[in-house]
């Protein structure tokens, strides 16, 4: 993973990067993060570990005005969908929310992802974005 986060470390406005597994993540402590984004990992979780894992993003955000964005593949199916090969699964929205909800987080705002390339031989799934904050 470092050889991807390596180019960021002088990137301004980005204070920590953190190469570890999501069910390992400790948020710093005394820190207050304005944001933390999730993209493309917790389909490598299970449901019980990224609810622990949002709920240390929650305890760690800025009060007031952090926010936590969780952006992922959906499953298209009607069900959840674990693949064997890679040992992940895809969630699909319904899924998303109730986890979100028994982290004691609420949705800001959900968006798909746009401007995707088109395939005549691949099928993409549907990338969401959502916005989270904790619940008053």
């Amino acid at each position: 993973m470092s050889k991807f986060t390596e180019a960021l470390k002088d990137t301004t406005g980005v204070r920590s990067i953190f190469n570890v597994g999501l069910e390992e993540w400790q948020p710093q402590p005394g820190v207050a993060y304005d944001l933390i984004w999730t993209q493309w990992c917790s389909g490598h979780i299970t449901d019980t570990q990224m609810v622990h894992y949002l709920e240390q993003c929650k305890a760690a955000l800025r009060p007031a005005s952090g926010i936590i964005v969780i952006k992922e593949n959906l499953s298209t199916s009607g069900a959840d969908v674990f693949d064997d090969k890679d040992s992940s699964v895809t969630r699909q929205d319904e899924t998303y929310r109730r986890l979100f909800a028994r982290a004691g987080l609420s949705l800001v705002r959900s968006e798909l992802q746009r401007g995707f390339p088109v395939s005549k031989t691949l099928s993409l799934l549907p990338v969401k974005m959502y916005a989270l904050k904790p619940q008053s």
